[in-house]
């Protein structure tokens, strides 16, 4: 049997027909469900020079990241891995200090596939808030992130949440190098023991730092499982704690949730609170995301939003 060619490269895809309508029909359930919550639309440049993008901090953006020079300019240009810090990017030029309220559809494009889609290319959706982020603002776009899903289908949903600082706190003395502590992040949300100890021992790392981390992995649960950190001497663990239990006692009890402190949904810039969404019987996350601070010009802006894995979101249609 002759293989058609394409004429894409591999990892990417056409939406035809059928296809094509079901992801315009998705954009205007979820910008409409957005804007009822007051989230005004965005669409950034879908290039943009690659040193401003993520910030500094962010190496992990950068390396998922197809980069090519500018003739004009003679800099590199970036096509963006992702919309979020875009959209932080655009509320720090504006140098406001109000609270503002942002919504996006669009595309991704990435190095590496998506773990379900096997394509590069990823239609997102989401929201990003900025401003002083408060409890409340924690538990209004957590609660957005699940109805918004809910409302392009009926699924059984699962809520992961965590925090960050106990592992910042863990390998911020390591001292690893970007791909390293990259690799380590994806052992700890692996859950693989085996993997943990291979890699801190070819790393040698501390058995005392390897008891903590294995400890951090197996952290998974209820509200119960936030004891062992409360308990810890490390008051770093002990604030995480505290903070991740104040927001689970107000969630709605409607809302299925496990605790996860290895699970690192995004790229590298969240920091505190994180979340994912699972969908029953799946095994990648539908939506993600959580807290961030973004920096320019002496102007810090606290941020937390989400985005929805559209893509995903179309391929779980198929296997319901």
């Amino acid at each position: 049997m002759s293989i058609i060619d394409t004429g894409l490269p591999d990892g990417t895809e056409d939406f035809v027909g059928i296809k094509a309508r079901e992801l315009e029909n998705l954009r205007n359930i979820l910008l409409n469900k957005f804007y009822r919550s007051d989230y005004q639309l965005v669409f950034p440049s879908l290039i943009e020079f690659s040193d401003s993008l993520g910030g500094d901090a962010n190496d992990s953006l950068k390396a998922s990241t197809y980069s090519f020079s500018d003739e004009t300019t003679q800099k590199n240009i970036a096509v963006r891995p992702d919309i979020s810090q875009q959209i932080a990017r655009i509320d720090l030029q504006r140098g406001s200090k109000a609270r503002e309220k942002y919504c996006y559809f669009g595309e991704t494009l990435r190095k590496s596939k998506d773990s379900l889609t096997k394509s590069r290319i990823a239609y997102k959706a989401g929201v990003e808030l900025f401003g002083k982020v408060s409890s409340s603002d924690e538990i209004e776009i957590i609660k957005l992130m699940i109805s918004s899903l809910k409302s392009t289908g009926k699924y059984k949903t699962v809520l992961s949440v965590g925090r960050t600082e106990p592992f910042s706190a863990i390998v911020e003395s390591l001292k690893l190098p970007t791909l390293d502590l990259q690799l380590l992040k994806n052992i700890m949300s692996s859950k693989s023991s085996s993997d943990l100890e291979d890699f801190c021992f070819s790393k040698k790392i501390s058995r005392k730092n390897l008891i903590e981390l294995k400890n951090l992995m197996l952290l998974n649960g209820k509200i119960e499982t936030l004891r062992y950190l409360k308990n810890h001497k490390n008051k770093v663990f002990k604030d995480a704690a505290k903070k991740l239990e104040k927001l689970l006692k107000k969630l709605p009890s409607s809302i299925d949730y496990h605790v996860d402190f290895s699970d690192f949904p995004g790229f590298d810039y969240h920091s505190g609170l994180v979340f994912s969404l699972h969908a029953e019987g799946f095994g990648f996350p539908i939506a993600k995301g959580g807290f961030y601070r973004t920096t320019q010009n002496n102007l810090e802006r606290e941020a937390i939003g989400f985005d929805i894995n559209i893509s995903s979101l179309i391929k779980l249609k198929k296997l319901k």
